[in-house]
């Protein structure tokens, strides 16, 4: 588990979709006017606003999935799963292989987010006025960041689903792309009264979901666990034709 965590971390892609991300939450960002002291709390505003933007819901299922859906059809066709199941167990490759899918969509978008916060702190936060530090909104900040990195987590998963079933990456990347845009469309045109349907939703939590948004959060977290048991049935068959 742990080596392939760290060829996933250390991978092109991991790197290619973590700049995505953050190019998307700094082109996300409403800045403000240089030419007066700023608000105080005005770095994580910026940042709080790019996580509500139309750029992150964009980019959210492009970097999602591009560090590591696929990465299991590319061991595959490349042989490199001859070479290491006969020196691993079967179902410790699984575990290894789902924990890391899943974790791929949650982390790139987590270190985006501390990346960027780093960068707006470092520029703007010099030029704030000084007064007591908004902890609500640092409090809103990671919500909003760990609600992204779930969705994250749950399109990495999905992606890879697609990716064993598909026998393909194009599937990888395709189909979470549009199911998520889909999930989009369909809530604006037709089904507007269902939150639960609307992806924008699970970041911003605009909707009624109960004190704390518990209702949210329980949703992301089954959905994820409805996806990942998936996954690593559908690796675990395709290793068996192996």
């Amino acid at each position: 588990m742990t080596d392939e965590m760290k060829r996933m971390l250390t991978g092109k892609s991991f790197l290619a979709a973590w700049l995505i991300a953050c190019l998307s939450l700094a082109a996300g960002a409403s800045y403000p006017s240089l030419k007066k002291v700023l608000e105080c709390g005005t770095f994580l505003r910026l940042l709080n606003g790019s996580l509500e933007s139309q750029v992150l819901s964009f980019a959210i299922p492009v970097a999602a999935v591009l560090p590591w859906s696929d990465s299991f059809l590319q061991e595959y066709k490349s042989g490199f799963l001859k070479a290491v199941l006969p020196r691993t167990d079967r179902r410790r490759y699984v575990e290894g292989k789902v924990f890391s899918v899943v974790m791929s969509g949650f982390l790139v978008w987590i270190f985006a987010v501390v990346a960027m916060l780093f960068v707006s702190f470092v520029i703007f936060y010099p030029m704030e006025e000084r007064g007591s530090f908004p902890k609500e909104l640092l409090l809103e900040l990671i919500q909003k960041a760990l609600r992204v990195g779930i969705t994250g987590s749950i399109l990495s998963t999905f992606g890879g689903i697609c990716a064993v079933l598909g026998n393909s990456p194009y599937m990888a990347y395709g189909i979470p792309f549009v199911t998520y845009y889909f999930g989009i469309i369909l809530h604006e045109r037709y089904f507007k009264e269902l939150i639960w349907f609307y992806p924008v939703e699970w970041i911003q939590a605009a909707g009624d979901w109960g004190s704390e948004k518990d209702g949210l959060w329980l949703f992301l977290l089954l959905f994820l666990l409805v996806l990942i048991p998936i996954l690593g049935g559908v690796l675990y068959g395709k290793i068996q034709e192996i």
